[in-house]
């Protein structure tokens, strides 16, 4: 992919951010969360913020291609850090064309830099073309782990109940 550029999102994008994860979300056949003043406004927030996350924006002229969302985590296996890639979205016009690589190098590059020790990420199983992609890249391994996650409204009810055996229903 010719003439694009792949740097650090700043406040200032955030809107730009909000605009490309609504994108996803749809990708994804899910509503966003919040209205989009409210993605906004959380993307400021949390932007380069220590705890918070970091982002790339990949564009090309006016256009926005894609981004690459991630944070430190600690690793015990190493006791190290590592970045934690959450989020890695293309816009459609912008796949297959070595955009997606040409950010996990920019974030491998990171890494190093910072004296992280891996790159870690997750992709849903039904996401073969992600899949495909990501096992195309040297080195890359499927953990066999399962990742469980519990949303705000569960976690204050396990809190208020005490009780982790409470019958309970929410959407990932």
């Amino acid at each position: 992919m010719a003439d694009h550029l792949i740097r650090v999102a700043e406040a200032e994008d955030a809107g730009r951010l909000a605009r490309l994860l609504q994108e996803t979300y749809a990708f994804y056949g899910e509503r966003p969360p919040v209205p989009e003043s409210t993605l906004v406004e959380r993307l400021q927030t949390y932007l380069g913020a220590n705890p918070g996350f970091e982002a790339l924006i990949a564009e090309q002229g006016n256009q926005d291609l894609g981004y690459a969302i991630y944070a430190p985590v600690f690793w015990t296996s190493d006791c190290q850090l590592s970045l934690f890639l959450k989020e890695l979205y293309l816009v459609e016009s912008a796949r297959g064309r070595g955009l997606g690589r040409d950010l996990m190098v920019r974030l491998a590059a990171i890494a190093l830099e910072r004296g992280w020790t891996r790159m870690i990420w997750t992709v849903d199983r039904h996401n073969l073309k992600a899949r495909r992609f990501y096992e195309s890249l040297a080195g890359a391994q499927a953990l066999d782990k399962v990742v469980y996650l519990q949303s705000e409204s569960v976690l204050k009810r396990l809190v208020t109940s005490g009780d982790s055996r409470f019958p309970f229903s929410f959407r990932v």
